[in-house]
C-alpha cells in the first residue's frame, strides 16, 4: 500500500510539474534544474515558466520550509537513536593558606603561611537511550515526517500557482500584442479612408464633413494604437514581475494565444472528485491533519513514565601541582551503568493543557481539511462555469467579428458610390474594430479561464 501511494504522489508530482506546460494542448520539453536560466530575447511560454520557477520569491519560500522541515524529520529519528557525549576538561588551582581553625572551631592565625597547587585531568563518554515513553519520540518522528509530506505538498501548490499566474501574464502580453496589431492595421486602414475621401471631395462626391470626420477618425485611432501600446508596456511589467527580473533585460514574448476547444464533454463531478483527491493544497491539509493527530498522540504519552538507559566510560587523574595538565593518559578509570523511570505524577495540570491544546488542533485541522474539499468543489465547478461561459463568448464573438466584417465591405462599396454617408460609414468602421477587438478579448479571456480550470484542479484538463 505504501509503494502504490508513493508511486501516486510522485505521478502526482511529475502531472503539476508539466501544468504550465500542457496548458491548452501546448507541448513542453524538459524542463532540468540549472545553475541560472538566461532570459531570451524572444521569451516563450516555456522559458517564462523555468525562470519564474527558478526566481519566484514565493516559490523559494516554500522550498526553505520544505528544507527547514527535512531537519525536523532527521532530529525526530535522531530522538530514536542513543545519545553519545564526550567530555575532556583539565583543571587547576594554586592557594595560599594564613589562617585556619583550632580545635574549637575558632579561627587563627598560623605562623606558616601554607601554599598548595594541584591540577585534574578527566576525560569521559557518555551515552543514554530512552527505552519507553509513551511512544512520544516515535509519534514525534511519524509526526515531523506528515508535516514534511505536508510541505512538499505545500511547495507544489505554490509552483502550480505560480505556472498558472505565468501563463495568465504571459497571454495577456500576447493579447496586448496583437491589440497592437489590430491598432495598426485599423490606423492604416483610416489613413486610406482619408485619402478616398479627400478623392471624394475633390470630385465633389463628399462634403466637408466628411473629410473632417475622415482626419477626426485618423487622429482617434492614433489615440487608440498609442493605449495599445501602453499597455502592451504594462503587461510585460507584469510579465518582468512575475520573473523577479532585477536586471535591465529587454525581451519580448514570442506564440500565439491557443485556439479555443469545447468543453461540453467535461463531466464536472468526474472534474471535483479529481481535484479533491489529486490537488496539492487538499493533500497538503491531509498531511497537516495527520501530523497534528500525531502529535495530539505523542501529547497523551506524557502521561506516561519515561525509562531510560545509561552507560559512562571516565578517565581521570589528580596530581600536587600542575602536573595533571593535559594529561591524555589518565589512569584513574571508571564504567558505570544506570536505569532510570521518571514518572511526572502531577504537573500541575501542565501535561492535561497541553494534551488539551494538541487534541483541539487535530480537530481544527481536520475541519480545515473538510473546508478546503468543500472551498475546492466550488472553485472547480465555478471555474469549469467561466469556461464554458468563455468558449461560448469566443463563438460569439467570431460571428459578430465575421458579420460586422463582411457588413463593413457592402458599405465601403457603396460609400464608393455616394449611396451612404460618410458618418454612417464610421459608425460600421467603429462597429467592426471594436468586433475585432472583443474577439482578440474573448479569446484570451477563454485562456485565462482554461488556466484558472487546471489550476483549480490541480493538473491539465482536456475533453
Amino acid at each position: 500500500m505504501r509503494g502504490r501511494a508513493r508511486w501516486a504522489r510522485r505521478a502526482r508530482e511529475g502531472r503539476r510539474a508539466a501544468l504550465g506546460l500542457l496548458l491548452l494542448g501546448l507541448s513542453a520539453g524538459p524542463m532540468g534544474a540549472q545553475e541560472r536560466i538566461e532570459v531570451p530575447a524572444r521569451l516563450t511560454l516555456e522559458d517564462a515558466i523555468a525562470i519564474a520557477r527558478e526566481r519566484s520569491p514565493e516559490l523559494a519560500q516554500a522550498r526553505n520550509s520544505l528544507d527547514a522541515q527535512g531537519s525536523q524529520v532527521s532530529a525526530g529519528f535522531g530522538s530514536l537513536l542513543p545519545t553519545l557525549t564526550a567530555q575532556l576538561s583539565f583543571g587547576g588551582s594554586d592557594s595560599r593558606t594564613v589562617s585556619g581553625l583550632d580545635d574549637f572551631g575558632q579561627p587563627v592565625e598560623q605562623e606558616i603561611v601554607r601554599r598548595f597547587q594541584s591540577s585534574t585531568s578527566s576525560q569521559g563518554l557518555y551515552t543514554g537511550l530512552t527505552l519507553f515513553n509513551g511512544l512520544r519520540s516515535l509519534k514525534t518522528y511519524s509526526a515531523a515526517k506528515a508535516s514534511f509530506t505536508s510541505a512538499e505538498e505545500n511547495r507544489l501548490t505554490v509552483e502550480t500557482r505560480v505556472d498558472a499566474e505565468t501563463t495568465r501574464r504571459f497571454y495577456d502580453a500576447i493579447r496586448t500584442r496583437q491589440l497592437i496589431a489590430l491598432e495598426d492595421r485599423l490606423l492604416a486602414s483610416a489613413r486610406e479612408q482619408r485619402d478616398a475621401t479627400s478623392r471624394l471631395f475633390r470630385t465633389a462626391s463628399a462634403t466637408q464633413e466628411d473629410l473632417l470626420g475622415a482626419e477626426a477618425d485618423v487622429a482617434s485611432q492614433e489615440l487608440q494604437l498609442a493605449r495599445a501600446e501602453g499597455e502592451a508596456e504594462k503587461a510585460l511589467l507584469a510579465v518582468r514581475e512575475q520573473l523577479a527580473l532585477v536586471e535591465a533585460i529587454s525581451f519580448a514574448v514570442t506564440g500565439e494565444v491557443p485556439t479555443a476547444w469545447d468543453p461540453a464533454s467535461i463531466d464536472p463531478d468526474s472534474l471535483v472528485a479529481v481535484a479533491v483527491r489529486t490537488h496539492p493544497d487538499v493533500a497538503r491539509l491531509d498531511a497537516a491533519a495527520r501530523a497534528a493527530h500525531l502529535r495530539a498522540s505523542a501529547a497523551r504519552g506524557s502521561y506516561w513514565p519515561t525509562v531510560r538507559l545509561g552507560a559512562s566510560l571516565s578517565r581521570s587523574s589528580n596530581a600536587v601541582g600542575y602536573d595533571a595538565l593535559f594529561n591524555f593518559n589518565p589512569q584513574n578509570r571508571t564504567l558505570g551503568f544506570s536505569l532510570s523511570l521518571d514518572w511526572p505524577l502531577f504537573q500541575g495540570f501542565q501535561t492535561r493543557a497541553q494534551v488539551a491544546q494538541a487534541s483541539a488542533d487535530a480537530l481544527n485541522a481536520e475541519e480545515s481539511l473538510r473546508a478546503a474539499k468543500l472551498a475546492r468543489e466550488r472553485e472547480v465547478r465555478a471555474a469549469l462555469i467561466d469556461l464554458q461561459n468563455a468558449y461560448r463568448g469566443v463563438a460569439l464573438a467570431e460571428r459578430a467579428t465575421e458579420l460586422s466584417n463582411e457588413r463593413l465591405r457592402l458599405s465601403r462599396e457603396r460609400y464608393a458610390i455616394g449611396a451612404i454617408t460618410f458618418a454612417n460609414l464610421q459608425i460600421l468602421i467603429d462597429r467592426a474594430a471594436q468586433e475585432e477587438r472583443q474577439l482578440i478579448n474573448a479569446r484570451y479571456s477563454f485562456v485565462a479561464a482554461a488556466v484558472t480550470l487546471n489550476e483549480r484542479v490541480g493538473q491539465p484538463v482536456r475533453p
